[in-house]
């Protein structure tokens, strides 16, 4: 006999909260089969998580994070950066040195296997910066920096192992909004880019819940945290729990739309070469204007500007002055 489900009851497919908590603990302690894991974490995208198994699924992922050690005063922006790029360069990476240069640590985070895409950390190794510090190597570095990237292999590695599955299942998963919740840091500061718009009023109550005291989501270019540069970007900064949707133009900062084909891609040592040339000054156009644009998102998201427009004055002077080419070389040398 099938039951159907009445007013006010919950959905049967759903997870409680305690069970939700009780299948990530299975799925992340590895006692569950990778094929079990599979078809549970399927099973959860077709009918769509809730923000509740949602919840309970960072906070494990979270238990499992090894901690970054860091000073009291220490509370870097969290951008999580695991999508890759299959079309653009990562303009998030010049962005991010010029935040750090303005004087707010910076942690990225992400994954360097997506299919078909290039990732944060291949740019980072061609512009000789290390990317295989453990967290307490990091929390150091990112001390004495200001910036810093940490795969998900060295602080969660149960995190790692379901980014892997999620390539060998070919369709994205609950981890994968998950990684960009998870904060190793436990900053409470992000600046999350997310390409599934049904997913941005998620993030933000599973992040109040957590406690984050800012969070500034964006639907991203590639499902990056860069803001568009060619379009009219949809989001959301939500500051201690109270959200409002934020819309980004070209226009509040007396831009024309680019165009898709004035923003490159390219391989690893050609984006490392652009984002030198940006930072040192050499570059202008839309490709300068997308990463003052992201820089300006990542100083609103940190709390350093009161407006994107003012972020992005800051993060030009940042630029004009060679703080963020400096900030890049010193990250190098360390």
């Amino acid at each position: 006999m099938v039951h159907k489900v009445g007013a006010g009851e919950k959905a049967a497919q759903d997870l409680t909260y305690e069970e939700a908590r009780e299948a990530a603990q299975l799925l992340l302690s590895g006692e569950a089969t990778p094929a079990q894991a599979g078809g549970l974490l399927i099973a959860m995208r077709v009918k769509n998580e809730t923000n509740e198994e949602m919840r309970a699924f960072t906070e494990v992922c979270r238990d499992y994070n090894k901690p970054l050690m860091l000073k009291r005063g220490v509370v870097p922006l969290d951008i999580p950066v695991y999508a890759g790029k299959k079309f653009f360069f990562h303009a998030i990476i010049p962005a991010a040195f010029l935040i750090a240069a303005s004087g707010r640590p910076v942690l990225l985070h992400g994954f360097s296997g997506a299919p078909g895409r290039l990732g944060a950390a291949d740019v980072l190794r061609s512009l000789g910066i290390c990317v295989d510090f453990t967290p307490q190597e990091g929390s150091t570095i990112l001390e004495r920096q200001g910036f810093l990237y940490l795969d998900v292999a060295k602080f969660n590695p149960p995190l790692h192992r379901f980014q892997l599955l999620r390539t060998e299942l070919g369709v994205r998963t609950l981890f994968n909004a998950v990684c960009r919740m998870v904060d190793p840091a436990d900053s409470g500061r992000h600046l999350i880019g997310i390409s599934h718009p049904p997913y941005f009023e998620k993030t933000l109550e599973v992040l109040k819940r957590l406690g984050s005291r800012r969070t500034l989501i964006v639907r991203g270019v590639e499902g990056g945290p860069e803001p568009s540069i060619t379009s009219e970007t949809k989001g959301f900064l939500a500051v201690n729990g109270e959200a409002a949707p934020l819309s980004i133009a070209a226009a509040e900062f007396g831009l024309s739309w680019a165009k898709r084909s004035d923003i490159p891609g390219g391989e690893p040592e050609e984006q490392a070469g652009l984002v030198e040339k940006i930072l040192a000054g050499e570059k202008i156009g839309p490709v300068r204007e997308w990463v003052l644009l992201t820089a300006a998102a990542g100083l609103l998201a940190v709390g350093e500007a009161p407006t994107l427009v003012d972020g992005w004055k800051r993060a030009e002077q940042v630029l004009n002055e060679g703080a963020g080419l400096r900030k890049l070389k010193e990250s190098a040398a360390a």
